[in-house]
């Protein structure tokens, strides 16, 4: 078993696959249900793999007994890489960091709408609603089927080159390239922006009606509403 623990000085190390390390000057838990960090790092100009200018990295590290899941979003990252720094972050390398296998990510300057919702932070619904919306309609694009719709997985962010709002999608462990698409599948990604939204609603709101879920079966028929009591 593995340990959430914050590593020490000495552990605070990215090895990544071409032999290369890099040493983090802070190390931050993200989530102490998480295995996902945040690194500082200083800028180097012999970086390879990284940016020569990046001052910070996410570093996602295997979970237990999720080894499937692990080589499936790296397999997400390398498929949607035209939707790297668009729609997810950008991908930089594989490696190992406090003794686990990782990913190394670049890190997204943006909010969960989970915390936007959580925090009551005043937000156009209708402006978000529209930025899932064309965020999903990427992923649909290049055959990605993102079931893990859930409203930590998602970050509104700014723009700074275009000038404006975009969503970014992190968490791809569970994204699905079916070889035939079939319009049960297509309905995933088309329902994913509302029924954020009606999470987002209700979590601003604890005390409205519970919004039905829908339950997603693979090879089955589109998901059946199932209110949670």
């Amino acid at each position: 078993m593995f340990d959430l623990v914050m590593p020490p000085q000495h552990l605070r190390t990215i090895k990544l696959t071409d032999g290369h390390e890099i040493t983090a000057t802070e190390t931050e838990l993200l989530d102490p249900q998480r295995t996902v960090y945040r690194l500082q790092i200083a800028p180097d100009p012999d970086r390879d793999k990284l940016p020569t200018t990046a001052t910070s990295v996410i570093v996602k590290q295997q979970k237990d007994e999720w080894g499937d899941e692990f080589e499936n979003e790296e397999t997400a990252y390398h498929r949607l890489e035209k939707l790297q720094g668009e729609v997810i972050p950008y991908f930089y390398s594989r490696g190992y960091f406090n003794g686990r296998p990782a990913l190394i990510l670049s890190d997204v300057d943006g909010t969960s709408l989970k915390d936007l919702a959580v925090n009551n932070i005043e937000t156009c619904e209708d402006l978000l609603k529209a930025l899932l919306e064309e965020a999903f309609s990427k992923l649909s694009e290049y055959g990605a089927i993102y079931r893990d719709q859930k409203l930590d997985n998602f970050l509104l962010c700014y723009d700074q080159e275009c000038g404006k709002s975009k969503v970014m999608v992190v968490d791809l462990e569970q994204v699905e390239f079916p070889q035939k698409v079939r319009p049960w599948h297509r309905q995933i990604n088309q329902e994913g922006a509302r029924s954020l939204i009606e999470d987002f609603r209700y979590r601003r709101n604890p005390g409205r009606k519970s919004p039905p879920l829908q339950l997603w079966v693979s090879g089955g028929t589109v998901g059946v509403p199932w209110s949670a009591s």
